[in-house]
């Protein structure tokens, strides 16, 4: 039987299966949810501080749909919970890097939760992306890697992603950036394979591993999170001086004008 290192360097990613304990990443999930849900009450969404399956997400549904700016102000909110940090600091994690190679993991960007439903995207690419590859947007060393981790069941109907096993050995397929990602063409549909998980599994793979997302059927939204490494011992990272495409910087003008502090 092939080690998880023998494996990753194979076929370019590997899945752990109850990687983390389904406690750990529902209380990420609880507090990813609140956020949402003090807006819909805001709002007079749900009736209940604690809504659960259908009428959450149907509040998710609501508060995009009519007070989108919101909405997305939430998901911003969601991006820097410090939960979702946690988790990704997690030692675990960065054993596991060790062991697939990675001799001094650094962070590449911060975390990323996405809740993708058509229903809550004005472009597809906001709940089905295209084919592409992680590296060209991270740019960083060339044995970056990628953690992807479900925080609900995702199976093929709700759009499980979908990679092409070994391409990673292809190197960079693209230039072309697309929406932030760098989309690849020469694939067909027969070349991607779904990876069903379920919550508590993490899936490491080679940012130059091309996937993209399944397409979900359902009327159930598809959360999941995924954290990017690089490894600063790598040789052409140092040689090209460590480069970080990232730019984060505050809005200028006030949000809220007229808001009084005093």
């Amino acid at each position: 039987m092939k080690s998880s290192c023998a494996e990753y360097q194979e076929n370019g990613f590997v899945l752990l299966k109850n990687f983390f304990s389904k406690d750990q990443i529902e209380n990420v999930f609880e507090d990813a949810r609140r956020i949402f849900v003090a807006q819909m009450l805001h709002h007079q969404l749900v009736s209940t501080p604690h809504p659960r399956g259908s009428e959450f997400e149907e509040g998710m549904y609501q508060l995009f749909e009519r007070h989108p700016e919101h909405f997305m102000n939430c998901g911003k909110q969601a991006q820097h919970l410090i939960s979702l940090h946690r988790l990704s600091l997690e030692p675990l994690i960065q054993s596991k890097l060790q062991d697939l190679g990675m001799t001094f993991p650094n962070i590449s960007t911060r975390p990323v939760m996405y809740f993708n439903h058509p229903r809550l995207a004005k472009k597809e690419v906001y709940w089905r992306v295209f084919p592409h590859q992680d590296w060209r947007s991270m740019q960083g060393s060339l044995d970056s890697i990628v953690v992807w981790m479900p925080m609900v069941d995702i199976d093929v109907s709700l759009g499980a992603l979908e990679i092409v096993p070994r391409s990673h050995h292809e190197g960079l397929l693209t230039t072309e950036v697309e929406d932030g990602f760098g989309k690849v063409q020469r694939y067909v549909d027969a070349d991607f394979v779904p990876v069903e998980t379920e919550r508590g599994d993490a899936l490491f793979f080679s940012s130059f591993l091309v996937h993209r997302s399944g397409n979900n059927v359902t009327p159930s939204i598809r959360w999941s999170c995924h954290f990017r490494y690089n490894n600063l011992d790598e040789p052409t990272f140092i040689e090209r001086g460590f480069p970080h495409p990232y730019l984060y910087k505050p809005q200028e003008q006030l949000i809220t004008p007229r808001f009084s502090v005093s």
